[in-house]
């Protein structure tokens, strides 16, 4: 599964939201239960699910028949997962006498005679479903949005299947699936595995039969019925057989933007078979999007998307890079993931870590070396902020409450990390090799860590218990704080580096990374391997001048963040000369930290000349967090300049840390001249962020214009919030109704509501808008609803704490674990109010930023006095 989105604020506002319900007891509280796979002395082997799909009802209703078989010799019980279940009836297929008993979540079923080893029967649960609270999603218009999609569409992961099906919802448990799913004629019916036949039938419906002969778990399992819109893409030749390849969506979008969205699934594939050596697993790969579906999900051959991720011509230039990603993450999981199962969620990170992998690799081996550093540096830069700001969590662990919680820039981006670490570590033909001898040996079983790293032992023939120990089953990661010098009459310089998460006393706290030193004289590069296995390393090298750069880990081997400031000089030259974008990057964070103006405008002079949309991604980034007087002139400069659809949205966020007539002035006259989605986004976000000074009538105007997939209405609804106009409470309250805005859009004006009154010192108003809050804790729309919860966390209303505590007991099990923290949130939020040190922090930093500026001009002036030079 794929969690991340396009990077819209509202996008990174639920990230911000995510860490932060999170505590940082999340996984090392010692109450937290560890979780095993239970006993599978029944074991599932096959799943019938004949169902009828009523769509104007939200209703399933049907059949389905388990088929197990014991282990063992005397079994004679079987738990299923079935929440929320109406009209159960259970019976034994072939006429075994048994009795069952239902309690809303479990159905427990008992035969009177026990099991003979090997033995097989089959359980058929009648029964009835109607508006599931998870795992299966309808939609249908209604007099609100008369032009709403019309679809039914499952969602499983992690443990959501039971909301609608009966079975051991379990990764372990994997069986083939039959399905013989009725729904209206006109409907397209779509399932796992090959289409065996349809049939018609006179009352106007029709029954598909869907066949999928491959183990599938009970959380990639997956239906999507609809009026949908269809896009064939051929087939793909593995050189087995034919893939059948096609994509879906709701009737908004055409045929066109599915093939431009989807349009390079094919030559993703061709790589991938050939990388992995591997034909593909499955019979198709059909692909469908959907308004209410989050994020991507890799079901077996037919992957589910939320339909933001569905382009048009203007979207694609910003977007289709990050979505090409994400398609080649999705693909990965049937060979992780799908093919080779983890057994339990302990060892999640061996497909969504592995998953995340890819989509670098996918950029090595068929871009440039630069995009995949670019995807590393991303990877590492996520898992920091949450190991930071969050918590710090083994990989593999099995202390959780939900197995949602796993789901993190951890088991993502941290692991990807690691995966690459262990790659340098071991070589790319070792490594290679030894992956691919991994997914043949272990391809329809399930796995551990230990299957990997047995795999890779044997054919690297290195002991690799210590490493995976390290990086897997240990918490935190390498904070290295390196330090230069050169000394001349010694013709030598002096790496040193400290490892500042180590501990005195605590051992397990020093990491051991191999890697390399970089410097460079007169043009010529050298290097040094260095292992480094304790707390604080020195290493002297001779070097016959002082170089004019050095670096650390320039081949970027380890997992590792860093600090190293080696020089104003050597960092100058860093920005615009290393050969890796890794480097520039690093360059530009420590000039911009140092407040210097000659360093400010070196960056903004380097910008002009990158010719990498990332490295300028990231330098406009270090620029917007200089908070200096040079960088403001500097930010204004360069959106007039920048035309890269890649960088501009991000060049425009960067400038909305700071509130200056320059900023506002550069952005309305970008935004005049017309700018695609998401730079559009960023400059409303921008100009809301000029308070006062905001364009009200212009955000406003464009707070009314709903646009494609509302992505600008969306950020015009915070960027109103951000200004904090009078106006902007009573406008977002009128946006929050169903009906109002598109479905789309209305989260973003229930959270700019709450951003909007979070300071109100109105006591009245603030209660009219927490009242309106916990009433959207029952809107129709499940995203308006959670947009709520996160609202009223914002508000820091503990008096909705009760009404919060209900919405939570309609969720699914992992969604209620999201709840409960929430709560917890709200129990301590009374505390502390934190509006009035905001504004004070606001309005400081803008001084002190001026202060800074003029300081240095002074402090160049007495400097040029004294040498009798112009001062820069």
């Amino acid at each position: 599964m794929h969690v991340h989105t396009q990077n819209t604020r509202l996008f990174r506002q639920q990230r911000a939201w995510s860490f932060a319900s999170r505590g940082n007891d999340m996984f090392s509280n010692p109450n937290l239960p560890e979780q095993y796979p239970p006993d599978l002395e029944l074991e599932p082997v096959h799943l019938d699910v004949d169902l009828h799909i009523d769509i104007s009802q939200r209703m399933a209703s049907g059949t389905v028949t388990n088929t197990v078989q014991a282990r063992r010799d005397g079994p004679r019980k079987l738990v299923l997962d079935a929440v929320d279940f109406d009209h159960v009836t259970v019976q034994d297929a072939d006429g075994h006498a048994l009795r069952w008993d239902y309690d809303g979540r479990k159905l427990t079923i008992l035969w009177e005679k026990p099991f003979a080893a090997q033995e097989t029967r089959r359980t058929a649960v009648t029964y009835q479903v109607t508006k599931p609270t998870s795992g299966l999603y309808f939609s249908q218009p209604d007099e609100a949005y008369p032009q709403a999609a019309e679809y039914a569409a499952s969602d499983h992961e992690t443990e959501r299947a039971r909301h609608w099906l009966p079975c051991l919802d379990l990764p372990n448990v994997r069986t083939p699936i039959d399905y013989h799913l009725r729904a209206e004629a006109r409907f397209t019916i779509l399932a796992n595995g090959l289409l065996q036949r349809e049939e018609q039938h006179d009352d106007g419906t029709k029954t598909a039969h869907w066949r999928l002969e491959q183990l599938c778990p009970s959380y990639l399992a997956c239906i999507a019925i609809g009026d949908f819109t269809h896009a064939d893409d051929g087939v793909f030749h593995d050189g087995e057989k034919e893939i059948p390849l096609a994509y879906f969506s709701s009737r908004e979008h055409s045929a066109d933007d599915l093939l431009r969205t989807f349009g390079r699934t094919r030559p993703m594939m061709a790589w991938m078979t050939q990388k992995l050596a591997m034909p593909f697993p499955y019979p198709k790969y059909y692909q469908f999007t959907l308004p209410g579906i989050g994020g991507a999900m890799e079901n077996i051959s037919l992957v589910s998307w939320g339909d933001r991720f569905v382009q048009d011509e203007v979207l694609a230039q910003e977007v289709q890079w990050r979505m090409d990603q994400v398609n080649v993450h999705e693909m990965s999981h049937s060979y992780f993931g799908d093919a080779v199962v983890c057994r339990d969620f302990a060892h999640a990170w061996l497909k969504e870590s592995w998953a995340t992998y890819i989509e670098q690799v996918y950029r090595e081996d068929n871009v440039s070396q630069d995009e995949a550093d670019y995807v590393y540096y991303e990877n590492a830069r996520y898992y920091f902020q949450e190991a930071d700001e969050a918590y710090q969590r083994p990989l593999m662990t099995r202390r959780f409450k939900s197995s949602w919680d796993m789901y993190d820039a951890h088991l993502y981006e941290g692991g990807a990390c690691r995966l690459h670490t262990l790659r340098c570590e071991l070589g790319d033909e070792t490594f290679w090799a030894a992956v691919r001898d991994y997914l043949q040996r272990f391809n329809g079983k399930v796995v551990e860590t230990d299957d990997f790293r047995n795999v890779m032992e044997a054919h690297s023939g290195r002991s690799l218990g210590y490493f995976f120990d390290q990086w897997f089953r240990r918490a935190g990661y390498p904070d290295l704080d390196v330090s230069f010098d050169y000394d001349d009459d010694q013709a030598q310089g002096t790496f040193t580096v400290k490892q500042t998460q180590a501990e005195d006393g605590k051992p397990d706290t020093v990491f051991k990374l191999s890697t390399t030193l970089g410097w460079t004289i007169d043009g010529i590069t050298y290097s040094q391997a260095v292992k480094i296995s304790e707390a604080r390393h020195t290493f002297v090298v001779p070097m016959a001048k002082k170089p004019e750069m050095v670096r650390f880990d320039p081949q970027h081997q380890a997992l590792h963040k860093l600090s190293f400031t080696p020089g104003d000089k050597l960092l100058r030259q860093q920005l615009t000369a290393a050969p890796d974008i890794i480097g520039r990057i690093q360059a530009a964070y420590a000039l911009a930290k140092s407040s210097r103006r000659a360093n400010i405008e070196a960056i903004v002079a380097a910008y002009q000349q990158e010719p990498f949309w990332g490295v300028r991604r990231h330098m406009a980034e270090a620029l917007g967090e200089a908070h200096h007087e040079t960088a403001v002139a500097g930010l204004a400069q360069l959106i007039a300049l920048e035309q890269d659809p890649m960088v501009l949205s991000y060049l425009l966020r960067a400038a909305g840390n700071y509130r200056d007539g320059r900023i506002r002035d550069a952005v309305q006259s970008r935004l005049a001249d017309g700018l695609p989605y998401l730079a559009t986004q960023a400059a409303y976000e921008t100009l809301g962020a000029q308070r006062q000074q905001a364009p009200w009538e212009l955000l406003a105007a464009a707070a009314d214009q709903p646009g494609f997939n509302g992505l600008t209405q969306n950020s015009a609804m915070l960027a109103l919030a951000a200004t904090r106009h009078e106006k902007a409470i009573p406008y977002l309250r009128e946006k929050t109704a169903y009906g109002a805005v598109s479905n789309r859009v209305r989260p973003a004006a229930i959270i700019g509501l709450a951003q909007a009154s979070q300071r109100l010192e109105d006591k009245q108003t603030r209660e009219d808008v927490i009242e309106l809050l916990v009433d959207l804790l029952r809107d129709p729309w499940h995203e308006a609803r959670w947009a709520a919860a996160r609202a009223l966390r914002i508000m820091k209303a503990p008096q909705a704490i009760e009404a919060v505590a209900a919405f939570g007991q309609a969720l699914s099990q992992q969604e209620q674990a999201a709840v409960e923290r929430v709560i917890a949130t709200l129990r301590q939020s009374d505390k502390v109010d934190g509006s009035a040190v905001q504004k004070q922090v606001d309005d400081l930093r803008d001084k002190v930023r001026k202060l800074e500026e003029n300081l240095q001009k002074l402090m160049a002036q007495a400097e040029a006095a004294q040498t009798g030079e112009t001062p820069a």
